[in-house]
């Protein structure tokens, strides 16, 4: 409810919420307000039934955007969940509800995803054509922020694997197609159904206009199964010329009612979505899913996250304590060293053609000796006096 936050006939509970909400909870509220929508539990079950009939049984899970955790709540047995929600009061409500869940207090742009890492990304992600600035998924603050989450979620998750968001009209139907190119680099768009206008408005009190992507990111060496959904083309409506998703052109039977344009959110050429019966929509949406889900086996499409050699199963996030700068060196337990490169560390050689065994090596692994030596060594500089503490003592 944006509007508690800022018109006067709400200033009596404006005032209420002031006083059992601290600074830093009652700042971040108002600043969700504008992007954060919550899903419909009869929506939330149907994806949930899409994605296991595709072939998810389990395994670590992304949500970003999750909210107090409805689709949390509905996750099936075996599903690892670990939810990312900026507004810290929200946050704290869906740890209480889901103890077992590892739900992260921050913004997405700032969580320290690894690639590759999660078997599944499911959720409803925030809407807003503002961008966040990301050093690692969008350094350029191109990407607007649904985008963004859908682009960060496809790094994270594995080839084979499912990225199942609801997003922004705009994620498809957006003129620019750079997002959308980006996405289809990584990803093939195996289904997207464009729900009705007022499909969120029980659950969220808005007339956003939604779809449901399902995007399978794509093993190394696949090729893409479909390109036409990254660009949109014109169409008459209501005598009125705008841009739609080529993919919904080619597919109006996933159009859960008649597209219309006219007065709304966005002015008077609001493309909206119309349904007889709001109502109905959860059995609609599973209708078209069932569709989608039997093409995609046929395809070859399933739920097959790629999993790692024996050995090397990557952590799904960095440590908590925060990303590190890229080119940040660190010393490994093993006595070898690694280097933070796109929010991953991997291997820095250090040549060790003096060291006579590791003991030594390690008294260095720490702190600035250790980064000053890893860096000196990579260039094949050895101080004296370093090298007649380290390789002679």
């Amino acid at each position: 409810m944006p509007q508690l936050f800022d018109k006067a006939e709400w200033a009596a509970e404006r005032a209420q919420l002031q006083e059992v909400l601290s600074e830093r909870e009652y700042a971040a509220a108002s600043r969700t307000t504008t992007n954060a929508y919550y899903t419909d539990a009869a929506l939330v079950k149907e994806i949930w039934s899409a994605v296991g009939r595709l072939g998810f049984t389990g395994g670590e899970v992304l949500e970003p955007g999750s909210g107090a955790g409805t689709f949390i709540g509905f996750a099936p047995e075996g599903a690892r969940m670990t939810g990312v929600e900026l507004d810290p009061l929200t946050a704290s409500i869906s740890r209480g509800l889901y103890p077992d869940a590892t739900i992260r207090s921050e913004s997405f742009a700032d969580t320290p995803i690894k690639s590759n890492s999660f078997d599944l990304a499911v959720g409803n992600v925030p809407f807003s054509k503002n961008a966040l600035y990301d050093k690692t998924h969008n350094a350029d603050s191109r990407h607007s922020m649904h985008n963004h989450f859908i682009l960060k979620s496809l790094a994270a998750v594995k080839p084979g694997g499912y990225v199942a968001v609801l997003t922004s009209s705009f994620t498809m139907d957006a003129t620019n197609p750079t997002s959308r190119r980006e996405m289809s680099a990584m990803a093939d768009l195996v289904g997207a159904v464009r729900l009705p206008t007022g499909a969120h408005r029980r659950a969220a009190g808005t007339e956003a206009l939604t779809d449901l992507l399902l995007l399978r990111k794509r093993e190394p060496g696949r090729e893409p199964a479909n390109t036409d959904w990254e660009t949109v083309g014109p169409v008459i409506i209501d005598g009125r010329n705008v841009k739609i998703n080529n993919y919904f052109d080619l597919n109006p039977q996933n159009v859960l009612g008649q597209i219309t344009v006219g007065n709304g959110m966005y002015g008077e050429e609001t493309v909206s979505v119309k349904a007889d019966d709001l109502a109905a929509v959860p059995q609609l949406l599973s209708q078209r899913l069932d569709v989608v889900v039997r093409e995609a086996l046929d395809r070859g499409l399933g739920h097959t996250p790629v999993e790692p050699a024996p050995g090397k199963t990557p952590a799904a996030l960095l440590p908590t304590t925060g990303q590190e700068w890229d080119g940040t060196i660190t010393a490994q337990p093993d006595g070898t060293f690694t280097i933070a490169r796109a929010g991953e560390q991997i291997p820095f050689p250090v040549p060790k053609p003096k060291l006579r065994g590791l003991p030594a090596w390690n008294r260095w692994n720490s702190g600035r000796e250790a980064f000053i030596l890893a860096l000196k060594c990579s260039q094949n500089i050895y101080p004296p006096a370093i090298d007649q503490w380290l390789f002679h003592r």
